[in-house]
């Protein structure tokens, strides 16, 4: 189970870099780490530090959902805004 949930995220992550036409080697230089360290964050096998976290969902353009499911597991608390 672990396991397929590392898989799903590294995907996530996989999918947005790709979508953005960036390759590992290239985040890897923006985030300041070496492609094969970068290859492991993006694997799961080594975690993203926050500041590292900023970099790429800048780069990356990714959502406030996406940080959240990719980084933090879904397990970040939300403040729900209301409206009306």
């Amino acid at each position: 189970m672990a396991s397929e949930v590392i898989t799903t995220k590294a995907n996530l992550l996989k999918s947005k870099r790709v979508l953005k036409g960036l390759t590992q080697k290239k985040v890897a230089e923006m985030v300041g780490v070496s492609e094969k360290t970068y290859n492991h964050k993006e694997t799961g096998k080594i975690e993203c530090k926050i500041d590292e976290i900023l970099i790429i969902s800048s780069v990356l353009d990714l959502t406030m959902e996406d940080i959240n499911e990719i980084f933090f597991d879904g397990n970040l608390p939300f403040v729900q805004v209301k409206t009306g």
